[in-house]
């Protein structure tokens, strides 16, 4: 075809797709991001608010000990002084975490 006295390739070819599972690669390393701890975040903040940010980050939920609502949100992650908020229970159904991020859980104190 011409457009603007120029020839037009037909944009997509079967010879340039990219080739299966392509995409695949940059969401797990996306995921593998997603997973990496940070130790220093562990120290500022506490193991409980770590593994919070780290579980919500990766899609999973979370709910604290004396409250019974599911925390999903991210950016609603609740504030106040370290150590308030303690993980009672993990749904990590359908989320993207990796044992590159079960770090984050053995710094938890569970009472079983």
């Amino acid at each position: 075809t011409m457009l603007l006295g120029k020839v037009v390739r037909p944009a997509c070819r079967l010879s340039k797709l990219p080739p299966p599972g392509a995409c695949r690669h940059f969401w797990g390393w996306l995921n593998a991001v997603f997973n990496k701890v940070d130790y220093e975040r562990i120290e500022a903040v506490g193991p409980d608010r770590a593994a919070s940010e780290w579980l919500l980050r990766c899609g999973a939920l979370v709910r604290y000990r004396g409250y019974q609502k599911w925390q999903q949100d991210y950016n609603g992650l609740p504030t106040g002084p370290l150590g308030k908020y303690k993980i009672e229970a993990i749904n990590a159904t359908e989320s993207c975490i990796m044992y590159r991020g079960f770090d984050y859980l053995g710094t938890l104190n569970i009472c079983i």
